[in-house]
């Protein structure tokens, strides 16, 4: 097994345990008897250990050889899944779901760190299809959890069998992640990050909260502004998930052929004609094309902003950085546009988001540069991988 291949099978490790997750909340809210308004406030725990641990990942990966930090943040994380489902009251779950956070976000940040150092040493784009393989992941395990759950199989021993099986694969797999590391010769300590990772953080901010913002009011929007039904609202989800699947499974060849900068700066200048069509036209099948648009587009940003803050010296604070500040635009993007959406109306709110991919395609170029950053021969081998 190559240490590439291994590096796409620890992001579907992470896939497998975040969908599993996130399949069996409709569960515990039933479980617990909570409210929306409880669970959201217990989701925010998660999020909290997730920026507490992501700054102290990347000061790990400058000492430590990032394969290392990888095998032991994925091995932890696969101890996880069914913890939250044991919780017996909020405060439990909140803390439990802190930890949860915490050992999710450890584990982002080193496989990052080292699918960009597998990137350097392979001297070709790898990253989207890495990111791609975490939705292979997830979209494997929530299907598991809604076969499991048809069976009537009880959701606390379901995630217990999937913890242990990943447990397994991650043993085997984590040993094949090769020599490449992030790690720089001598260890930086904590330190506030440079201009360029500041503006790549930035836009990965935008970047993100776009994704979670329309990943969670997309069938909002159907629902109550375009007339959907229930099951049409759906829809919405699916056709964005299916974008960026495809996108990241094709993003490094079209990386390689048209450079980086290019392939961020077209991708999100996508995403705002997509959503502002999607606004202007206010129908369904329109809106479920236009959001689908939206994941082809913005799909492949991450990785890309990922990968140039990956270059900056140190790399693990550098991408630890970047990651986080990335990481508070997916957890506050959804919560703000419920707050504006009762000022204002979910369409007017929807188009001030407008703003975010379209600063990101101006300021794509200054962040990431213009160069393709691979040979033709680089070209010519990731073609041939797709091929294969």
């Amino acid at each position: 097994m190559s240490p590439r291949l291994a590096t796409f099978l620890v992001f579907s490790v992470n896939g497998a345990m975040i969908g599993t997750w996130v399949a069996h909340i409709p569960w515990l809210q039933d479980h617990l008897g909570i409210s929306k308004a409880t669970l959201g406030v217990c989701l925010l725990c998660m999020a909290a250990g997730a920026l507490v641990s992501m700054p102290l990942t990347g000061h790990l990966i400058d000492r430590h050889p990032s394969a290392t930090v990888t095998r032991s943040t994925t091995l932890v994380f696969c101890l996880m899944p069914a913890l939250p489902l044991l919780a017996t009251s909020p405060y439990m779950l909140g803390a439990i779901l802190f930890v949860f956070g915490a050992s999710n976000g450890a584990m982002d940040v080193a496989m990052n760190a080292h699918g960009v150092s597998i990137q350097k040493e392979l001297d070709r784009p790898i990253m989207s299809s890495l990111h791609g393989g975490w939705s292979v992941g997830g979209f494997a395990a929530a299907g598991l959890v809604a076969v499991a759950a048809a069976a009537g199989l009880d959701p606390r021993v379901e995630s217990l069998f999937v913890g242990v099986a990943l447990l397994l694969l991650s043993l085997w797999i984590t040993r094949r992640l090769g020599a490449a590391n992030a790690h720089s010769s001598a260890g930086h300590g904590l330190a506030l990050p440079t201009r360029p990772v500041i503006l790549i953080g930035a836009l990965c901010f935008l970047v993100m909260l776009t994704e979670g913002a329309i990943g969670d009011w997309s069938g909002i929007y159907l629902r109550q502004n375009a007339g959907a039904s229930t099951a049409g609202a759906a829809m919405a989800f699916t056709g964005f998930s299916l974008g960026m699947a495809i996108a990241r499974l094709g993003g490094d060849v079209v990386n390689a052929r048209i450079g980086a900068g290019r392939l961020l700066r077209a991708g999100t200048a996508l995403v705002a004609i997509a959503l502002g069509g999607v606004l202007l036209i206010g129908e369904m099948v329109p809106a479920v094309i236009g959001f689908a648009l939206c994941g082809l587009g913005i799909a492949n940003a991450v990785p890309l902003l990922f990968s140039a803050a990956g270059r900056i010296h140190p790399p693990g604070p550098s991408l630890a950085a970047a990651f986080t500040l990335g990481y508070t635009g997916f957890v506050v993007g959804p919560p703000v546009i419920g707050l504006l959406s009762d000022q204002i109306g979910l369409s007017r709110t929807l188009a001030l988001l407008v703003l975010a991919p379209v600063t990101v395609a101006v300021l794509g170029r200054r962040a990431i540069g213009k160069s393709k950053g691979t040979s033709r021969a680089a070209t010519e081998a990731a073609l041939g991988e797709i091929a294969a």
